[in-house]
């Protein structure tokens, strides 16, 4: 039996290089899932604002195959609201994504509410992405976040069953706790935090989950007492460093509670 003969083109050294992975670069990405077309129509909004109807003109400025971007004068939707939007004879019932403010009114983005396609007459292209993104001169953020772990007891709305978890970072706007599971966005939800021995109750609704990492919460409503706690607290807590230089904002709260003892009381605040 011979024994096999290495010859000196098989050595390791003389090897090809392994073939190049061709990666998508992220600057040709855009930031959005479907292309939209600009509007710029007249149409309106309605909705419904603490058990009172409201109706408002609002002025269309782009739609896609999932939803619309809308300016109105006043902002009476809050994100997880449904609304219903008239355009000429068309209408359909969407969710509130995000509302804020703009040098001109009120900027709201809409997710049609149901899963098929939103047509309204217009030849909308494929969803695909789009080349556009969005500018990251400033932090989108309002209010600076603080490194501090707090413990939280968070009961979701419509659910009985508590979830115990800790804090990551905080601010007066919100909050970002550590959760296994991925939470709905725009769900609503009553959070708990510790600060010393006081237990403090706030009402939030959900603006990011990522599964395995953590859940963003922005606060809609707390008490005052709570308030001047949570500002004593991140006082002397080390801030978040963010690549971006932060947008501060003044904070407006949509609701003042009265009381920090238990979510069911100041549930009962926020409709009077």
């Amino acid at each position: 039996m011979h024994s096999p003969v290495w010859h000196q083109e098989c050595s390791l050294t003389h090897a090809p290089p392994p073939p190049k992975i061709k990666r998508c670069s992220r600057e040709h990405m855009g930031h959005r899932l479907e292309p939209r077309i600009q509007l710029d129509s007249q149409g309106s909004l309605c909705g419904m604002n603490q058990g009172r109807a409201f109706l408002e003109p609002a002025i269309i400025r782009d739609i896609s195959g999932r939803g619309l971007l809308v300016e109105v004068e006043r902002c009476f939707a809050r994100p997880g609201d449904i609304v219903v939007v008239r355009y000429g004879q068309y209408k359909g019932r969407f969710e509130v994504i995000r509302a804020q403010k703009t040098p001109h009114g009120n900027e709201m983005g809409l997710r049609h509410a149901s899963p098929a396609t939103l047509f309204w007459g217009f030849d909308l292209p494929l969803p695909a992405p789009d080349s556009y993104r969005r500018p990251r001169i400033e932090s989108r953020r309002h209010q600076a976040r603080y490194l501090h772990e707090l413990a939280v007891e968070i009961r979701l709305e419509n659910s009985c069953v508590p979830i115990w978890s800790t804090t990551s970072d905080i601010s007066e706007a919100g909050c970002f706790v550590h959760m296994l599971n991925v939470v709905p966005l725009a769900a609503r939800l009553d959070v708990a935090m510790w600060i010393g021995t006081a237990k403090i109750w706030a009402q939030g609704v959900v603006v990011s989950s990522v599964g395995g990492y953590g859940t963003g919460i922005r606060f809609l409503a707390i008490s005052q007492e709570g308030r001047q706690r949570l500002r004593k607290l991140i006082a002397n807590s080390p801030r978040v460093k963010d690549r971006r230089s932060p947008h501060e904002a003044s904070l407006v709260w949509q609701t003042e509670l009265g009381t920090d003892s238990e979510p069911i009381e100041w549930r009962e605040a926020l409709e009077t």
